[in-house]
């Protein structure tokens, strides 16, 4: 043999801007976009809900506790994300996002996630009581397909939607 020979082989693990930082404030139910083959299997199924719990259901405002909520969520690729969106009887507002992160049993196709709600309570004219209502749950998987159930839908298939701050 002669002559100079040289074999180079790039791998890319990662690049900070593209995968780890934005200047933008990123939303946290917007899967990463991937650069894979996106040919005739393309996801095109929005996720669904099979079950919806919260708990407690009833909660004391003099001394405010965080209500749990419960998610199962099935999808035929992979569920990324969900979000609650609750609004208070003055029109406050409380949000809780669930992520794989909160998948506490099952797979990222069928899974049970779970978050935290809290509440916030009046301010120093003393606590707010009421029905805290759930607006909307917003549903989405790993190729950004959404679904956003709103509380009529949850109330339709006999799954609780208001949070009672007593």
């Amino acid at each position: 043999l002669a002559g100079s020979f040289s074999i180079g082989k790039t791998i890319k693990i990662a690049s900070g801007s593209e995968c780890f930082s934005s200047s933008e404030e990123s939303d946290p139910l917007t899967p990463p976009q991937s650069s894979s083959f996106s040919g005739s299997l393309e996801d095109s199924q929005s996720p669904s809900l099979a079950d919806f719990a919260i708990s407690p259901q009833s909660i004391n405002a003099t001394s405010p506790e965080p209500v749990n909520l419960i998610a199962h969520i099935i999808d035929d690729q992979s569920v990324w994300a969900a979000e609650a969106v609750f609004f208070g009887p003055e029109g406050q507002k409380a949000v809780a996002l669930f992520t794989g992160e909160n998948r506490t049993e099952g797979t990222a196709k069928d899974g049970i996630f779970e978050a935290q709600l809290a509440i916030a309570f009046g301010d120093e004219s003393g606590n707010v009581t009421g029905d805290w209502n759930l607006h909307n749950l917003t549903i989405v998987d790993s190729s950004g397909n959404r679904k956003v159930l709103m509380q009529a839908d949850l109330q339709d298939q006999g799954l609780p939607t208001t949070i009672k701050v007593v």
